[in-house]
């Protein structure tokens, strides 16, 4: 990331301890950079603006040319807004700050910075593959402190529910050619199943799963 793209990343700091940091990458493809992850995890950190910080400081930075868009600002930052439990939600957080809802009640927010852009979400769909019959693939990329912890999340009500199924992790950044051959839409495949809902929510995630096994 440092190689092809420079600066990926901002830290904010208190009395020089680390207080926040917000990650993003750059998708030349769509001229849009993608926020990764935003976080202030220290609670007496939090409700003190680090994160808004951040944000403006992105923002401002974001305003001007970049190498990998071909000298040019990118149109519109993108944040898939996901709530976590003790925390100020994504979602209310963004929208404070100006970003806008790809599709309405959609977990995907954007901040045009070309006039008149709007980003629109692609189709998501799953390539179905014979081999991911009987087994539980689940994708990340680690890219947000907060993957490793939902991957532990997803292994832990999928091993409630099915024991033995045998389970595969696959890092997106050294195995792109395995998202992509499925479609690169879903992060997570049960017996040729994509699971959609989040682990946020487990019991929804725990009833899809459960779906995804017993269905043919």
């Amino acid at each position: 990331m440092l190689k092809g793209y420079g600066e990926v990343g901002k830290i904010a700091y208190i009395a020089g301890q680390p207080a926040g940091m917000i990650q993003y990458k750059p998708n030349p493809k769509d001229r849009v950079v993608w926020i990764t992850c935003i976080f202030v995890p220290n609670k007496k950190h939090q409700r003190k603006g680090i994160g808004k910080r951040l944000l403006k400081t992105l923002i401002r930075d974001m305003r001007k040319p970049k190498f990998y868009f071909d000298n040019k600002p990118p149109r519109a930052l993108v944040v898939w807004a996901f709530d976590v439990p003790g925390y100020f939600p994504q979602s209310r957080f963004f929208e404070k700050m100006g970003f806008k809802r790809a599709s309405a009640g959609g977990p995907l927010l954007y901040y045009p910075l070309e006039k008149g852009y709007r980003y629109l979400p692609k189709e998501r769909r799953y390539i179905p593959q014979e081999e991911d019959k009987g087994k539980v693939l689940l994708f990340y990329e680690p890219s947000c402190p907060f993957c490793i912890y939902f991957i532990g999340q997803k292994k832990r009500v999928i091993r409630e529910v099915a024991p033995n199924i045998p389970i595969e992790t696959i890092n997106i950044l050294d195995k792109p050619e395995e998202f992509k051959r499925r479609g690169g839409a879903y992060h997570c495949i049960v017996n040729m199943k994509p699971i959609k809902s989040s682990i946020i929510n487990k019991e929804k995630f725990r009833e899809e799963v459960i779906k995804a096994l017993t269905e043919n």
